[in-house]
């Protein structure tokens, strides 16, 4: 063979298996995650993507308090912008805003004399964090301009967090090479400002975390590695605990990557820590409170809808969303969406919490208070 037909040879086999890249993940998921659930709904696919894009990332839940089943989902486009869906997966509103790659929620925020609802982001084409008002119908208004980080790689993942008294709110922006910044938002009458509060540093890629406002702690995943503990409150330091439960070599349920993460609240300091384990296509179950307890493992199946596959970003609620989702629910980002059987742009799987509380045995709590996080 010459070498012009050998590399032709080797270019076609590297794109067959390009357009199967689930096979490896599939096999380990079905050896060893026994423990299934079926979607209860879907948003849209992303308009704007090709099937094989890769373009949905992370999802946040804004609750709507004066009208709970009008609640949305606000998710990130990460080759275009942010898209808000209602319960029922219908695309309401798009913002073709940049290469948002995730995005967190936070609720009355005092902003002068008034309280508002913000969900903010990393940007990936402006390196910035955007924040943004959320209106009564879960529209979104940009709030400032855009917020510069102090790191030279690109953002990446983000989470919002606030201090126990709820008197000050963070956003933490993270990169492909490990680097963590954690800025302090200040909303007054004339907008939003921000203040650079710390930096931290892990040793490689990181992405998905989600800050345990009432316990003080933010989660930061690893991605080939595990899911490391922080104090928010940046006059504790920088040191981080890793989750021993959590991590790639030592427990046989997760394989890399690690992507998101979020938290279902049963009590101001009780619930559950899921995060995605992207590398075999299942979410894993751990107690919220130290030492955080591994209590297994479950994936996404096809039923009504296909489904979901090499999840990247996921989040959850527990309050009553009104009779579909009376106690809460979990919506994950799906990596390869079908529909009636045929490939198409990516979305997001919804599915009420009471299924996966059933595969465990876990507590569900009906509230309509902002306690979690």
């Amino acid at each position: 063979m010459t070498k012009i037909k050998l590399v032709i040879a080797i270019l076609l086999l590297w794109n067959l298996t390009a357009c199967d890249r689930k096979s490896e993940g599939s096999r380990k998921a079905s050896l060893l995650i026994t423990k299934t659930i079926q979607a209860d709904a879907e948003t849209d696919a992303l308009s704007n993507r090709d099937t094989d894009e890769d373009a949905a990332d992370d999802p946040a839940i804004w609750y709507n308090s004066q009208n709970p089943s009008e609640s949305r989902i606000i998710g990130t486009d990460k080759k275009g912008g942010l898209a808000v869906y209602n319960l029922d997966g219908k695309q309401l509103f798009y913002y073709a805003d940049g290469n948002i790659n995730n995005v967190d929620v936070r609720q009355d925020i005092k902003m002068g004399d008034k309280t508002i609802d913000i969900a903010a982001c990393s940007n990936r084409t402006t390196n910035t964090i955007d924040v943004y008002q959320i209106n009564k119908d879960g529209s979104l208004k940009a709030i400032g301009k855009p917020i510069p980080v102090k790191m030279t790689d690109e953002v990446y993942g983000f989470s919002l967090a606030q201090n126990k008294a709820r008197t000050q709110t963070y956003a933490f922006v993270n990169s492909t090479l490990g680097n963590v910044e954690q800025w302090e938002l200040i909303f007054n009458s004339n907008g939003l400002s921000a203040k650079w509060v710390r930096s931290i540093k892990l040793e490689s890629k990181t992405e998905g975390m989600v800050a345990d406002d009432a316990l003080g702690v933010i989660f930061i995943g690893e991605e080939a590695k595990g899911v490391w503990k922080l104090q928010i409150n940046p006059e504790k330091g920088t040191k981080l605990e890793l989750l021993d439960q959590t991590t790639v070599l030592g427990n046989k349920n997760i394989y890399e990557d690690i992507e998101g993460m979020s938290l279902y609240c049963t009590s101001n300091e009780e619930g559950y820590l899921i995060v995605s384990s992207q590398g075999n296509y299942s979410y894993a179950v751990f107690n919220r409170k130290a030492p955080h307890n591994y209590m297994g493992s479950f994936r996404i199946t096809d039923g009504k809808y296909d489904g979901s596959e090499e999840t990247d970003g996921l989040d959850l609620i527990s309050f009553n969303l009104g009779s579909k989702y009376p106690k809460g629910l979990m919506v994950v980002q799906d990596g390869y969406n079908k529909e009636n059987g045929k490939s198409v742009a990516q979305n997001f799987k919804i599915v009420k919490w009471e299924k996966i509380a059933s595969l465990f045995n876990l507590e569900s709590k009906e509230t309509n208070k902002l306690t979690e996080k």
